[in-house]
């Protein structure tokens, strides 16, 4: 039966994946809470680093989690896997908000919140290329209709911010630092609530539904993507992978480095995350439309081009308040740029009965290897310069633009 497309389809679709890009971005946009909490440390720059490991850690589940709900969504159905996913995310972000502290429980605190960001990490491997592939096989346009999916991490990322600016500001920044943050995780069981009630509706794909029935024996996606559609998936990584890291760098790296410069107080941090979420917002809704025009590539261009010139602008931003800002709207429109094309792009990668798995994995396997561990390389090798940094993530940056040039699809 062919699923009606509706406001309240695209909702559904779009609401719970903000949820999700809430669950995951909170540990990074509270990461010195999250570090004072749980990594203690003299040296600000090395609590902050811990953090950062951590917040990378939890992309390494993330290729588990594509492969595992990548498999049930082509084996099983879209709809399935995209309960689970919803389901184990807000429970492992919630549950990191009422973890003891290290002064308390020691070193098993530490522990016992890994492994929470790594079932953050297994949830969110899964929801992204399952969201994307429910509505890229409900609609006719499908280009413009990835922005509806790909806004949901600029409006994840702005909630999480806006949730911990109003702390600050209603409370201030000692009782932010005591307890706020851990509401703030914690709120993530009622969002999760708010989205099943949406997805318990949701029926299947049409498009899966046919591929299904035409197919002469089953599948196996996992295998036919590593082994007849690996030329497409190792692209896919690299895109996948470079638009990630410059985008962390952007809203988690840039800010809380400030931050621990003392460059910029907690307010002014948060605000930077917020105007970052609002640009790249604006960024997706424009490229869906443009996209769906002129095709996915040039804007992809585009968009790396100015990826590179902000990476190459690190030292300025952090010794500079006003260029700071700069960076935070340069690379917050160039991510929205390259995002929902990015979808797009690596969903006409794949056939319907190895899509899920095939998005899944290009883009989580390139966000773990590249995006997730960028905020914690670039910190790490800011003793040899800044401009050190920036060259690291112009370098991500290239190849990942190259791929798109010299790959031609058949």
């Amino acid at each position: 039966m062919s699923v009606k497309i509706s406001p309240g389809l695209v909702i559904g679709v779009a609401s719970g994946t903000v949820l999700e890009w809430y669950d995951a971005f909170l540990f990074a946009v509270a990461a010195s809470y999250v570090g004072a909490a749980f990594f203690p440390s003299k040296d600000p720059l090395v609590q902050l680093a811990n953090v950062f490991l951590t917040f990378a850690l939890g992309f390494f589940a993330r290729p588990i989690g594509a492969l595992l709900f990548g498999y049930i969504g082509d084996r099983y159905g879209r709809r399935v896997a995209m309960f689970w996913t919803l389901t184990l995310a807000g429970l492992a972000t919630a549950l990191i908000g009422a973890v003891p502290s290290y002064a308390q429980w020691g070193l098993a605190a530490t522990i016992t919140v890994i492994v929470l960001r790594l079932l953050q990490g297994l949830a969110l491997g899964g929801e992204w290329g399952t969201a994307v592939n429910y509505l890229f096989e409900n609609v006719k346009r499908k280009r413009l209709f990835m922005m509806f999916v790909q806004s949901g991490v600029p409006l994840g990322l702005l909630l999480a911010a806006g949730v911990m600016l109003a702390f600050v500001q209603a409370f201030g920044e000692g009782a932010t630092a005591a307890w706020g943050w851990r509401v703030a995780f914690m709120l993530s069981l009622v969002l999760v609530v708010i989205g099943l009630l949406f997805r318990l509706r949701f029926g299947e794909t049409f498009e899966y539904i046919e591929a299904k029935r035409a197919a002469e024996k089953a599948s196996n996606p996992i295998g036919d993507v590593f082994t007849r559609y690996w030329k497409p998936l190792i692209v896919g990584i690299f895109l996948a992978g470079a638009a990630g890291a410059v985008f962390y760098y952007g809203n988690t790296f840039l800010p809380n480095v400030a931050s621990a410069l003392k460059l910029i107080d907690a307010t002014t941090r948060f605000l930077l995350v917020v105007i970052f979420a609002v640009l790249d917002l604006l960024g997706i809704i424009a490229s869906g439309f443009i996209a769906e025009r002129i095709g996915n590539v040039p804007p992809i261009v585009f968009g790396f081009l100015l990826f590179i010139i902000a990476a190459l602008l690190v030292e300025q931003g952090l010794s500079n308040v006003s260029t700071l800002f700069l960076l935070a709207i340069l690379t917050g429109i160039a991510h929205g740029i390259v995002y929902t094309p990015e979808a797009a792009y690596l969903a006409e990668l794949f056939p319907t009965l190895v899509r899920n798995t095939g998005v899944s994995t290009a883009y989580q396997f390139g966000n773990t290897i590249f995006a997730g561990t960028a905020p914690y390389i670039m910190t790490s090798i800011l003793q040899y310069g800044r401009l050190t940094a920036g060259l690291y993530l112009a370098v991500l940056a290239a190849i990942g633009l190259l791929g798109v040039l010299l790959y031609r699809r058949r």
